[in-house]
């Protein structure tokens, strides 16, 4: 089975390149990479272009895989809208999504995932978020308060975008609900359009399989601030649950992308499988 992997970022973050090597180094090839910008501005969008082409040739040498880069502005951004234009975009039947501050675990992390859709009524598989490693005594605490509130989470059978790998045919009948807002509009902020679209999995007669082997190392700055958001975001999470619990399904969700010309628009083509070393050395 190929896939195709969805990296979400704005600009370029933190752990960028060193999310590329590490996907380099899986035991499954990827077969394409598909990188969404939510970007500041106009330089920065042509920088992370540029980067992104030489870090790809730099780590994935003569690999065969292509690269796409799709751009949206603040002004476009929603969680489902950005999460459905990297989609979109990808060629393969399955779609790995994550984010440019997340690491996956093992060099296995990628074949751990892929290996339960063996089973045809797994929709979508996610895994465990584990802080960053910062060696100290509160970033042990850090990493407990993410255990419990993580594991307590995703224990409900939530596919997370920020590490998952779902089935683009089933996402094409039911994309993440760009809509969602209007009836909940905490998720605006929060996002959870991943939590529905796992319910709705679930509603039809599918699985969501959760594999504490396909985690990523996942954070987003100090310590004390991230322990705090995390505490927080938990029960914020929760409450916006127990509404999208009381949703009547099936249902039917809505994307732009599928509007004509949305998805085309957005995406630039930066190498074919076949001729990224030509592709990047031509500058492009």
């Amino acid at each position: 089975m190929n896939v195709s992997v969805v990296i979400r970022t704005r600009d370029k973050e933190r752990y960028f390149d060193s999310l590329l090597e590490s996907l380099a180094s899986q035991t499954v090839q990827v077969s394409e990479l598909v990188v969404v910008d939510n970007f500041s501005s106009e330089e920065k969008r042509r920088s992370l272009k540029s980067d992104l082409i030489a870090t790809v040739r730099g780590v994935f040498g003569k690999a065969k895989v292509g690269v796409k880069l799709v751009a949206l502005s603040d002004n476009e951004f929603s969680h489902a809208y950005s999460t459905n234009l990297g989609v979109a975009a990808a060629e393969d039947q399955l779609v790995c999504i994550t984010n440019a501050h997340s690491l996956p675990s093992s060099q296995r992390w990628l074949q751990a995932g892929m290996r339960h859709f063996e089973d045809a009524k797994v929709a979508g598989v996610s895994g465990f978020f584990i802080p960053h490693d910062e060696g100290t005594v509160l970033g042990r605490f850090d990493k407990a308060v993410y255990q419990f509130t993580q594991r307590s989470i995703l224990r409900q059978d939530w596919c997370s975008t920020i590490n998952c790998i779902i089935r683009k045919p089933l996402w094409q009948v039911y994309p993440f609900d760009e809509n969602l807002v209007k009836i909940i509009p905490e998720t605006r902020k929060y996002g959870l359009e991943d939590y529905d679209w796992s319910k709705e999995m679930l509603a039809r007669g599918f699985r969501i399989a959760v594999d504490p082997m396909f985690s990523v190392f996942h954070s987003h700055g100090r310590v004390l601030d991230e322990t705090a958001r995390n505490l927080r975001r938990y029960f914020v999470y929760r409450g916006i649950q127990e509404k999208i619990n009381l949703l009547n399904r099936p249902r039917v969700s809505f994307s732009k992308v599928f509007q004509s010309g949305q998805s085309e628009s957005a995406m630039e083509l930066l190498s074919q499988p076949t001729a990224l070393q030509a592709q990047s050395t031509s500058g492009r």
